[in-house]
C-alpha cells in the first residue's frame, strides 16, 4: 500500500514553533526557524494534488453508492413498519376502551396501539411513581426504627435521672475517657486534612505544568512523524527513477561494450591495410590542437548513445536533490522499502483497475435502469393512448371553460356600473309612481299592553305620523312589470293638451278634494274629546291604577314569567 500523505500543519497551530507561543518558552535556534516548515511542505504539495484529486473522485463514487443504497433501505424499513404497524394494532379501540372506561385520557392515548404493549408503557410510565413509593416507604420504616431507638434511650435517661444517687456511675467514667479520644481524634484529622489539601494542591500545580508543556511535546512529535511520512513518500515516488535508472544504466554499458568491440575490430582492419613507404619526407609540425578539439574529435559515440548519457546525467542530479532534500539518516532502510514498494504498486495497479470496472460496470446499470423506465413511462398500449386522450380532450375543455368563465367576469365588472346605475333609476321610478293606481296606506300602531295607552305615552296625538318607508323589490321582473303598469295607466289618464294653467287649476282641486274627504286619527280624537268632556277629576282618574295596583300587577307578571319558565 502506498504511504499516508502529510498534510502540512499550520504555523499557529505549532505547539513550538507558532507565534503566539514561541513569545513564552523564547527558544532561539539558528538552524530551525519557522520558515524550515514552509522550506519543507513547499515541494509537498504539488505531489499531493493528484492524490487530492483521485481521493474526491473516490469519494465522490462512495457517496453516491452509499446514497442509493441508504434510500433503498429506508424505503424497506418504511414498508415494513407500515405493514407491521397494520398487522399488530388492528382494530383495538373498543378493547382499550372498555378496558380503560374511568380514564379518558389514557383511553386517547393507547388507542392505536396493540393490547400487549399497554401494559408494559404503563409500567413504563409509572416506573418513577412506583420507585418513590417504594424509597419512601423504605424511608419510613427506617424513621419508625429510629424512633423507636430513640425513645428507648429517653426511657433509659429518664430511669437514670430518677434513681441518680451521690456516687459517681462507671458508665459517667468511660464517658469521659471516649470524650478525650474523640478530641484527641479531632486534633488528628484536622492535621490530615491539612496535609491532604498541600498535596492537592502540589498535584493541581504539577498538572498545569504538564498541560504547558505537553503541547509543545506533542507537536515535535508530530513534525518527527512527518519527517518520517515524508521520507517514505519521496522514496515511494522516487522508487520509478531508480528502476528507469538501472535500466538505462544497463542499456549504457551494452551499448559501450558494442562500441568497443566494433572499434577494436575496424583498428585490427586498418592495421593490416597499411604498407611500409620508401620515400623519405621530412616531418612537419602539427599544428596545436586544443584538448576540447582532440576530445570531441577522438570521441566515438552515436547519437543514440549521447542522448542517454544526457538522460543519466539528468537522472543521477534529480537522485543527488532526492537525497539532498530527504537528509536520511537511516540508510539501510531506503533497499528494503523500495523492494516492498513494488509490490505495493502492482496492487494499487490492480485496486485501480478494479475501480474503472465497477465504474463502468455502474455506468452500464445506470443506462439499462433509464432505458427501462423510459420504457415504463411510455408504456403505449391501447388503453394507455386512450386514457391520453381522454387527459387532453379534458385539458381542451376545461380551457375553453375557464376561458368563458374569464370573459364572463370581466363583462360583468365592465358593466357593473352601469348594472348598479339602472336598478338605482327603476327603484326611483318605483318611488314616483308608488300611488299610482292604489289607496295610500294606513299604519295603525299595536301596543303590547293596555298601560301604553295611556295619555301620557301616546305619541301619535300629533296629526301628522311617520311611517318607516316600503321595502324595494329586488326581482327585476317584478319592477318592470309594475313600472309598465303604472305608467300604462298614468298616460292613459293624461291629456296631451293640458296647459300650465290648466295643471295649477287641477292641483288646487286636487288639494280642495284631499282636504274635504280627510278622515283625521279617530283614537286621537275621541280621547282629546273625552278629556274635554270629562271635567270630574274623580271620574278622569278612575281608570288610572294606583301605585298599589301597579305593584301588585308587577309582581303577578313577574311570577307567571317565572312559572312559564320552569315550565319550559
Amino acid at each position: 500500500m502506498a504511504p499516508k500523505p502529510v498534510r502540512p500543519r499550520a504555523m499557529r497551530y505549532h505547539g513550538l514553533l507558532g507565534m503566539t507561543i514561541a513569545s513564552q518558552h523564547l527558544i532561539v535556534d539558528e538552524k530551525w526557524t519557522p520558515d524550515s516548515l514552509t522550506d519543507e511542505f513547499t515541494n509537498m504539495t504539488e505531489l499531493l494534488k493528484r492524490r487530492v484529486i483521485y481521493k474526491r473522485h473516490e469519494t465522490k463514487t462512495n457517496r453516491k453508492r452509499l446514497l442509493n443504497k441508504s434510500r433503498q433501505l429506508k424505503q424497506q424499513c418504511t414498508d415494513g413498519r407500515i405493514k407491521l404497524q397494520k398487522i399488530s394494532t388492528g382494530n383495538n379501540a373498543h378493547k382499550i376502551r372498555n378496558f380503560l372506561i374511568n380514564h379518558r385520557g389514557m383511553q386517547r392515548l393507547y388507542m392505536k396501539m396493540p393490547i400487549h404493549l399497554v401494559a408494559d408503557n404503563i409500567n413504563q410510565r409509572t416506573f418513577v411513581l412506583r420507585k418513590e413509593r417504594d424509597r419512601l416507604i423504605c424511608r419510613l420504616e427506617q424513621m419508625k426504627l429510629e424512633y423507636k431507638n430513640l425513645l428507648l434511650d429517653r426511657s433509659e435517661v429518664e430511669n437514670l435521672i430518677r434513681y441518680e444517687n451521690e456516687f459517681v456511675l462507671e458508665e459517667e467514667l468511660a464517658s469521659r475517657v471516649l470524650i478525650k479520644k474523640i478530641e484527641n481524634s479531632n486534633v488528628r484529622l484536622k492535621a490530615i486534612t491539612t496535609i491532604n489539601t498541600t498535596y492537592k494542591k502540589m498535584i493541581q500545580v504539577l498538572l498545569q505544568d504538564e498541560i504547558f508543556y505537553e503541547p509543545i511535546l506533542n507537536s515535535l512529535d508530530g513534525d518527527m512523524e512527518d519527517q518520517a511520512n515524508f521520507i517514505k513518500n519521496i522514496l515511494y515516488m522516487g522508487k520509478p527513477a531508480i528502476a528507469r535508472f538501472k535500466r538505462l544504466n544497463l542499456e549504457y554499458h551494452t551499448l559501450l561494450d558494442k562500441s568497443r568491440k566494433n572499434l577494436q575490430a575496424k583498428m585490427k582492419m586498418l592495421a593490416s591495410l597499411k604498407k611500409p613507404t620508401t620515400v623519405f619526407v621530412p616531418a612537419e609540425k602539427p599544428p596545436r590542437v586544443s584538448t576540447q578539439e582532440t576530445d570531441g574529435h577522438y570521441v566515438r559515440q552515436t547519437r543514440s548513445m549521447m542522448k542517454l548519457k544526457l538522460e543519466l546525467a539528468n537522472i543521477e542530479s534529480t537522485i543527488k536533490d532526492l537525497k539532498f532534500i530527504t537528509l536520511c539518516s537511516q540508510a539501510k532502510e531506503i533497499y528494503p522499502r523500495v523492494k516492498r514498494q513494488l509490490e505495493n504498486n502492482a496492487n494499487l495497479k490492480l485496486t485501480i483497475q478494479r475501480d474503472l470496472q465497477n465504474r463502468q460496470m455502474l455506468r452500464n446499470k445506470t443506462a439499462y435502469a433509464g432505458l427501462l423506465q423510459s420504457v415504463l413511462l411510455n408504456n403505449l398500449s391501447e388503453e394507455e393512448l386512450n386514457r391520453l386522450q381522454r387527459i387532453d380532450d379534458l385539458k381542451a375543455i376545461l380551457s375553453l371553460d375557464e376561458g368563458f368563465e374569464r370573459d364572463t367576469m370581466g363583462h360583468i365588472k365592465n358593466r357593473a356600473d352601469a348594472y348598479v346605475m339602472l336598478r338605482i333609476c327603476l327603484w326611483n321610478l318605483i318611488e314616483i309612481l308608488r300611488h299610482v293606481d292604489r289607496q295610500p296606506r294606513t299604519f295603525r300602531p299595536n301596543y303590547p299592553n293596555s298601560y301604553l295607552k295611556l295619555p301620557l305615552l301616546k305619541f301619535e296625538m300629533h296629526n301628522v305620523c311617520a311611517a318607516a318607508p316600503e321595502l324595494y323589490e329586488e326581482d327585476v321582473e317584478k319592477i318592470m312589470h309594475l313600472l309598465k303598469r303604472k305608467v300604462y295607466k298614468l298616460m292613459k289618464a293624461y291629456d296631451y293638451n293640458t296647459t300650465p294653467k290648466m295643471l295649477a287649476e287641477n292641483r288646487e282641486a286636487y288639494h280642495v278634494k284631499f282636504m274635504a274627504n280627510r278622515v283625521p286619527n279617530e283614537s286621537v280624537e275621541e280621547e282629546q274629546q273625552g278629556t274635554v268632556i270629562e271635567d270630574d277629576p274623580n271620574k278622569a282618574m278612575a281608570n288610572i291604577p294606583s301605585r298599589k295596583q301597579i305593584k301588585a300587577q308587577s309582581a303577578r307578571l313577574v311570577e307567571e314569567a317565572s312559572k312559564r319558565e320552569e315550565a319550559d
